[in-house]
């Protein structure tokens, strides 16, 4: 039977989950909204919250389509003789409308959506004088959510990711499941342009929302998105959108509220025993397998230690192995949690071995940090004619990952390059090198390469740096127009 994207959502199962005392996403849900389950108080809206961020945890988001397969499809990684080639036909740039991957990325990102515009849809009718702050928290939250996962679909299935672009974007879906007309249950393809319209008025109405709150959003923990976080959002937006003042902008608030963290705490983010430099995370559960962050790529939890794909060795040349704290964070030479024997050549993938001493490879996605706002900060600075201050922020970055950094002294060309460089270093394995070679028309080229990987050369410009629109998707929406060449 033909679904429509509306039907794909409920068919998926839209689950609303009770929030924790820590205000983290439970991973049971205890509270299902339905079209014959309406909100009846602002306590449900609440209640609702969690589970909006917890459809953050799918596969085809957080879970592994927007965290890992950026670096797993690029030159990153390497594929090994252990890879089950589950996701072969992705890695290899092969995929086709069919595609699984290509489906749940669809279905995840609006599947969040409209867990989004349930709650933004329906709180106002609850909203009187005394409450008005407290719908402003939960409301500005939801459309900040809403703008950050349309941004997430546009960033696959569109193919020109600059702010005036005209080329197809996707839809921006402002209706749940429970408002759904027949009409607007079968969106059209809006341009790429019209889509950061919408986003940015999203953005800029979240703000004007959670500027004016009843409580502090956040505590120790960074699960809901707050003003800061919202600004990390619209740094990474404004950077792809070569929006540079806003990206300039967004992404200092951020610097400012979240200092870098020192080489002496920075492993102890990727272990959730720091929250220094996050601005958001997504909460995963110990032992929760199914939620594994990067299992597709090393999984500690089977018995043969399984790693599918390991750090690219013409990456880490790069990286100052006995000095650069992201050396040892983000790989380790031969890691086995068994009596398992690799070479030390291999470079296994450890950024996500666990919470504190686990070794079960799940813990918190950091969506947002400080690093990355630095970055964001220099190449926008560095394409708008402040090289001196686009240098000082990527030196203030390599100085606090490396030990007796010397300042650099690169401009021009050398300046974006080095930046890029850093960005790879920096952001390995948190969900950028897809994106980032894209939205710069790079190529990929990965080298030498062995089974059972089979392409290595992605030239900028092909059909595959887009991605195509689910055909079930197109099968039961005759208004959704395909990307060119599939």
């Amino acid at each position: 039977m033909k679904k429509t994207l509306f039907k794909y959502i409920v068919a998926a199962s839209v689950i609303l989950t009770v929030a924790s005392c820590e205000k983290a996403v439970e991973k049971t849900p205890t509270h299902s909204l339905t079209l014959e389950n309406a909100f009846k108080s602002l306590d449900d809206f609440e209640n609702s919250l969690s589970a909006a961020y917890n459809s953050l945890r799918a596969v085809g988001y957080y879970g592994r389509n927007q965290s890992v397969i950026p670096d797993m499809n690029t030159d990153n990684l390497v594929q090994t003789g252990e890879s089950l080639v589950n996701f072969l036909e992705v890695t290899d740039w092969l995929y086709t409308p069919q595609n699984g991957t290509v489906a749940e990325t669809w279905l995840a990102g609006f599947t969040v959506i409209n867990n989004a515009n349930v709650i933004i849809n329906n709180i106002d009718k609850f909203a009187t004088t005394a409450n008005q702050t407290r719908v402003n928290r939960i409301k500005g939250q939801m459309i900040a959510l809403r703008a950050m996962a349309h941004f997430d679909l546009l960033k696959y299935f569109a193919d020109n990711l600059d702010r005036s672009s005209t080329s197809p974007g996707i839809p921006y879906i402002t209706a749940s499941v429970l408002e759904a007309s027949p009409v607007s249950s079968k969106p059209s393809r809006l341009t790429v342009a019209q889509v950061y319209d919408a986003i940015y008025a999203d953005i800029a109405t979240a703000k004007t929302l959670l500027s004016n709150i009843d409580v502090p959003i956040n505590g120790t923990t960074k699960y809901k998105i707050d003003l800061t976080a919202l600004n990390a959002i619209q740094a990474r937006i404004a950077l792809y959108a070569k929006d540079w003042p806003t990206a300039i902008s967004a992404s200092t608030v951020v610097i400012n509220a979240l200092p870098l963290a020192s080489r002496a705490v920075y492993p102890s983010i990727w272990r959730d025993q720091s929250q220094a430099e996050v601005a958001f995370a997504v909460f995963f559960s110990t032992g929760e397998f199914l939620s594994r962050l990067a299992g597709d790529v090393y999984s500690p939890t089977t018995g043969t230690n399984r790693s599918q794909f390991e750090g690219n060795p013409a990456l880490f040349s790069q990286i100052d192995e006995a000095n650069d704290i992201r050396f040892s964070t983000s790989v380790t030479r031969g890691f086995s949690t068994t009596s398992l024997v690799r070479a030390n050549s291999r470079l296994v993938v450890t950024k996500y071995l666990g919470k504190g001493t686990a070794l079960d490879g799940v813990v918190d996605w950091k969506a947002f940090r400080t690093g990355e706002m630095y970055l964001i900060r220099a190449e926008a600075r560095a394409n708008s004619s402040q090289e001196l201050l686009a240098l000082n922020d990527l030196n203030a970055l390599r100085a606090a990952r490396i030990n007796g950094f010397v300042a650099g002294a690169e401009t021009g060309a050398a300046l974006l390059a080095a930046i890029q460089l850093e960005r790879r270093k920096e952001l390995f394995m948190e969900g950028h090198r897809w994106f980032d070679l894209k939205r710069t028309t790079r190529l990929i080229d990965r080298g030498a390469i062995s089974s059972p990987t089979t392409q290595s050369l992605l030239a900028a410009g092909r059909r595959e740096w887009v991605w195509p629109i689910p055909q079930g998707e197109r099968d039961a929406n005759p208004n959704m127009a395909q990307n060119a060449g599939y």
